[in-house]
């Protein structure tokens, strides 16, 4: 005996955007705009593969670089060729596609989970509520890629019926799934990548500029613990 579920793609995308929205209101705009990079480079890497092999041939650029300088110091060094025995350089392979999809994966896992690194100031309510809509964009971006992903891989309807259900199985269909997928639409594509480039390099640009030690919207906490102190003294 087979059983059908039902899944409401319209109810599953309001659940995934405002669960990611409350997590941005908790974690704040800056650590949100790290993660929305993220997500745009993973983009760019599935729907642009040219544009991500001329920046991983930039990276493999890089590294060979600082591959022939640390050879240098190896060379000048008896330390430094003990610690570091001679070994052939890291090379990127650009054409290989699917080892960024897997590197970007994990790092957008990993920003999540490691929210709580790298920031100790305090947020205020307008980094929180930036962060609330950058956690519904990020949620809705990452429904797109499931979605992206998991379509043209899975059995379709008519081939599901054409097979036959095997007896004592549940079967899942989705329902009010979208007409078109977000993208596939060339022109909203640019916009997305255009759009999460910009705010990554606004996180990056105002936590770094002329040495600033919080992004805008952030307090330190003995700040806020000093501001504490004076209002009391003044209700004193």
């Amino acid at each position: 005996m087979s059983q059908s579920l039902q899944i409401d793609y319209t109810l599953v995308t309001y659940i995934v955007v405002g669960i990611f929205a409350l997590v941005g209101f908790m974690r704040g705009w800056w650590k949100e705009a790290v993660t929305t990079g993220l997500l745009t480079l993973l983009i760019l890497v599935v729907k642009r593969p040219e544009a991500a092999a001329t920046i991983f041939d930039f990276i493999d650029k890089l590294v060979m670089t600082a591959w022939q300088a640390l050879q240098r110091v190896r060379e000048t060094s008896d330390l430094v060729a003990s610690a570091l025995p001679a070994e052939e350089p890291p090379v990127i392979d650009a054409k290989r596609q699917s080892i960024y999809i897997i590197i970007l994966i994990v790092a957008v896992i990993a920003s999540y989970f490691f929210s709580k690194i790298g920031l100790t100031q305090t947020m205020s309510a307008g980094a929180r509520l930036i962060g609330a809509l950058l956690g519904a964009y990020n949620g809705y971006i990452v429904l797109n890629l499931l979605d992206w992903f998991m379509r043209g891989r899975l059995p379709g309807a008519e081939e599901v019926a054409a097979a036959g259900a095997p007896p004592s199985e549940v079967t899942f269909t989705v329902k009010n799934l979208p007409a078109t997928r977000t993208l596939e639409q060339d022109g909203v594509v640019l916009l997305i990548l255009a759009g999460g480039f910009l705010v990554f390099l606004l996180a990056l640009v105002t936590s770094i500029k002329l040495g600033r030690q919080q992004p805008p919207l952030y307090r330190a906490a003995r700040e806020k613990e000093d501001q504490g102190d004076k209002d009391r003294r003044k209700k004193g």
